[in-house]
């Protein structure tokens, strides 16, 4: 099943999109962000920037700094999302050769790109250490690497402003 058929196409006008956000106590606060929401399914929910929620975890939220009745605020709008949300073209984007996404918004999700990349890192030595060197793979590598650096970086900027 594709992607697109489980969670189906919602764009809506921009006066009608729908945030979300993590609920209070799942993450730290400074991992709130009120993503738009681009597609659903049973469990999962999708974003704009294409990120992936679990449904129980996240909660319908207004826009930053609005009131809507019935919806908490927004804690601060995914800057991603809203770009994503106003050039469709941008949304639609190709799988990464890796595992580490560009970005990491909470505690969870960096501990789980920290000890996939100590993982391909350890197999690559071994690989290395057996004169097994491919440098296709070894480019491979260091665009997750890469990656995995820019992530931590706005992570810790981001933990900071916490």
């Amino acid at each position: 099943m594709s992607m697109e058929s489980e969670f189906g196409s919602s764009i809506r006008p921009v006066n009608q999109l729908r945030h979300f956000q993590y609920r209070k106590g799942f993450v730290p606060e400074w991992c709130r962000f009120a993503h738009i929401r681009c597609g659903a399914g049973a469990s999962l929910v999708r974003s704009w920037c294409c990120r992936l929620f679990q449904a129980d975890e996240v909660e319908d939220c207004s826009l930053p700094g609005e009131q809507c009745p019935g919806l908490s605020v927004g804690k601060q709008e995914c800057t991603d999302c809203f770009v994503a949300s106003r050039f469709p073209g941008l949304a639609i984007r190709t799988a990464m050769d890796g595992m580490i996404p560009a970005r990491i918004d909470t505690p969870r999700e960096m501990v789980s790109a920290m000890l996939v990349l100590q993982q391909d890192l350890a197999d690559e030595a071994s690989r290395i250490t057996a004169g097994d060197v491919d440098t296709a793979r070894l480019g491979r590598l260091a665009g997750e690497s890469e990656r995995f650096a820019s992530a931590l970086r706005r992570f810790g900027w981001l933990a900071a402003q916490g």
